[in-house]
């Protein structure tokens, strides 16, 4: 007989299993219960052949099994220890945020410099451009951990989080005097509102084709207050971790940034 041979890559060291099985786990049973819900409500409107409520009652037993998900979630997450102090004590994150950004990233020491972990979380600028999705190539980020990031952002804003929300409206502010109007990516012309697009008068460009838009300043602003929440959280997590931490390549290289935003004790 020929002998198998198994061709499957070695698993990825994992500093927490525990946690990361459990936000697995959660996660499973939210994609089972977003499917369900889809079959009750095409039941319910008489779109579907199924029993809705049938459904009805798949549903209550996978509410009963992520509450369970959701506690073994937050369990492991504690046992982190201070890390998990520092972050659910950031006003705007909560046990089941902080558990799954934690699940997600793991193990600080797989990032010797704030920017590994940038790239990682799909916030890296390499040769001027951000990291975005390529066809026919294999992102280099965690797609789930940047939409994550995303809504701590929006959260951030929206309980006016001390340090971020600042550095949301700052740099907000400075897009606006750096970029007072949009403008068209075609002719250079500047665009005008029509309705709820933005659109050149000149060639009639509209869409992605106009830039500096209010639009694309908020996203310019949320990035940034997102990367200075990920350099603290680079940073407390090391530090707790007793690894060796650095500063910014901004303000180790680049005279021109000298102010260092410091992350609340």
């Amino acid at each position: 007989m020929t002998e198998q041979v198994d061709r499957r890559p070695d698993p990825k060291p994992r500093l927490h299993p525990h946690l990361w099985q459990a936000y697995l786990w959660w996660d499973e049973w939210m994609q089972a219960r977003k499917r369900h819900t889809l079959r009750k409500c095409s039941a319910d409107r008489g779109k579907s052949n199924m029993d809705g409520l049938t459904e009805a009652a798949y549903l209550e037993h996978i509410e009963t099994v992520l509450k369970d998900a959701e506690k073994a979630m937050y369990s492991y997450g504690k046992a982190l220890g201070p890390i998990w102090d520092w972050l659910t004590g950031i006003h705007g994150v909560g046990d089941h945020t902080a558990a799954k950004l934690l699940a997600q990233i793991d193990d600080p020491a797989k990032f010797e410099t704030i920017s590994k972990l940038w790239r990682f979380c799909g916030y890296a600028v390499i040769d001027g451009e951000i990291d975005k999705p390529t066809k026919g190539e294999v992102l280099c980020y965690n797609r789930r951990l940047k939409s994550e990031l995303f809504l701590v952002a929006e959260n951030f804003i929206r309980h006016q989080t001390p340090v971020y929300a600042q550095v949301y409206y700052e740099e907000k502010g400075r897009q606006k005097g750096l970029h007072p109007n949009p403008v068209c990516t075609k002719c250079g012309g500047i665009a005008c509102q029509r309705g709820q697009s933005w659109v050149c008068p000149e060639c009639k460009a509209s869409g992605r084709s106009i830039n500096f838009t209010p639009a694309h300043l908020h996203a310019r602003a949320l990035r940034k207050m997102i990367k200075i929440f990920l350099g603290h959280l680079w940073l407390k997590w090391r530090e707790y971790e007793g690894l060796p931490v650095s500063e910014p390549y901004a303000i180790a290289h680049m005279p021109e940034h000298t102010h260092m935003i410091e992350p609340e004790a």
